[in-house]
């Protein structure tokens, strides 16, 4: 017969638990406030997380409660809020990659180069991706405000004639998944695959290791691989992630020119 736990054992287990739990979440809460990821469920769900981001009136509200009543528009809130946070990963991706540049990366000394130009212009290269990715975030947000574009009738005059302002309007409702993907495939993309290739050819910390005593040096030597390691790999990630999104806005163009009229 096993003999019975017990009490401040089950006690102190319980509260080890109880503290990880706590931890897991305030990490979970500071990733999410980090990459500002809205969390997508049923639309009564998602309009109330949104509004912890973002101001929304009690008439912004309503209205985005009722387009979410129906299919479609549960569908287009679902997929705006998608945008926004794709597009705040992004900014926070870049913001991270122009942090990693300024502390862990000198291309130009691993080339036996003085060239602090060369380190200033990945750093607000990055930071001007960011601000690019943090205006189409606020554009997704317009969006999702200003609603689906309602499309004119096909026809008019008693349906006698068709209506040329329908597959205009058919047209400009596919831009922005041409610009997204656009942008997903030739600027993020590229980019993220270029920080991994810049970050791994020159990963050395803002002061050589070699100029500090040991074992500040060597500790700094290791540490810096080991951050720059992880984020090479996180470009990467997010390299193929980016393809992946702009093929998806490709797919959304094509299934919204599928109602031409032609």
């Amino acid at each position: 017969m096993q003999p019975d736990t017990h009490p401040l054992v089950d006690a102190a287990t319980t509260s080890r638990f109880a503290v990880t739990r706590r931890w897991l979440a305030r990490i979970s809460g500071w990733s999410a406030k980090a990459t500002f990821r809205i969390k997508r469920g049923a639309p009564e769900l998602t309009i109330a997380e949104l509004g912890k981001s973002w101001p929304l009136t009690e008439p912004q509200r309503a209205t985005l409660l009722q387009l979410g009543a129906s299919k479609p528009g549960a569908a287009f809130i679902d997929e705006k809020v998608g945008d926004i946070n794709r597009a705040a990963f992004h900014r926070s991706a870049f913001v991270l990659n122009a942090v990693i540049h300024l502390l862990f990366v000198d291309l130009a000394a691993q080339l036996l180069l003085s060239l602090w130009e060369l380190k200033a212009v990945l750093v607000i290269g990055n930071l001007l991706l960011a601000l690019l990715a943090h205006w189409q975030m606020r554009t997704h947000f317009r969006a999702l405000l200003a609603g689906p574009r309602a499309l004119p009738k096909k026809r008019r005059m008693w349906g006698l004639l068709s209506n040329p302002r329908y597959n205009k309007a058919v047209k400009k409702n596919s831009k922005p998944y041409a610009r997204s993907a656009w942008k997903e495939k030739t600027l993020y993309r590229t980019a993220y695959f270029g920080n991994a290739v810049l970050i791994f050819l020159g990963s050395q910390f803002i002061l050589p290791p070699e100029r500090l005593i040991f074992p500040f040096g060597f500790l700094i030597g290791k540490i810096t691989g080991l951050i720059t390691t992880i984020v090479v790999f996180f470009n990467g990630w997010r390299g193929i992630r980016a393809g992946d999104d702009a093929r998806l806005a490709r797919e959304r163009e094509v299934s919204v020119y599928r109602n031409l009229k032609i």
